[in-house]
């Protein structure tokens, strides 16, 4: 009786090794901000005295978890079962935003979300969507849509709103495709928020 329970469990423990060699490892991939030409930003004039602050971004469910995500019907969402991002969406894209910010030099300082004193503006956004959208012409496209709202601190008023999407075409059709797509449309609302940001009378109070 002994040795026929010996024998199962070492089968039971070769099978287990048989299928945890089958799952492929996991993909961990991020949304990189342009780093370029940040360091010297400090020896640069600044363009204003004001202080913005970045607020929490707001999302669905799905969008504040590290699935990378994909879609190829109408209302469905599902993720890579081998990808992830290495933070949610919501975390990486305000480092992205912020790092763009303060590249442009629009204000004395760009601060997160943990900053303690009352910044003079405040920049709330809601992510909508960052996808892999796959077309029925096997065709497919990385997508980043987020609405910013510019608040005035001093007030408590909205002073502008501005909703940016952009979509790039993903070259090959799996994850890592879709995270250079998903880049690259970061980084375009980035570059679309900073110019309208900068447009004249936007950042007064």
């Amino acid at each position: 009786m002994k040795n026929n329970f010996y024998i199962i469990f070492v089968l039971f423990c070769l099978l287990a090794g048989c299928v945890a060699q089958s799952v492929p490892p996991v993909d961990i991939y991020t949304i990189s901000p342009e780093w370029a030409d940040t360091i010297a930003q400090g020896e640069r004039e600044k363009k204003s005295l004001f202080i913005i602050q970045l607020a929490p971004m707001h999302a669905t469910r799905a969008l504040k978890g590290t699935e990378i995500l994909y879609t190829d019907t109408q209302y469905g969402w599902n993720s890579y079962a081998y990808s992830r991002w290495n933070d949610a969406p919501v975390q990486l894209l305000q480092m992205v935003f912020q790092v763009a910010m303060e590249k442009n030099d629009l204000f004395k300082a760009v601060v997160p979300p943990t900053y303690v004193s009352e910044a003079d503006l405040l920049l709330e956004s809601t992510l909508l969507d960052l996808s892999h959208h796959i077309k029925d012409d096997e065709t497919s496209e990385g997508v980043v849509r987020v609405r910013f709202y510019l608040i005035n601190n001093t007030t408590k008023t909205v002073t502008s709103t501005k909703e940016f999407i952009s979509r790039v075409t993903v070259v090959t059709q799996n994850a890592q495709g879709a995270v250079k797509a998903l880049n690259k449309a970061a980084a375009n609302v980035a570059r679309d928020l900073v110019a309208w940001l900068a447009e004249p009378g936007r950042i007064e109070t």
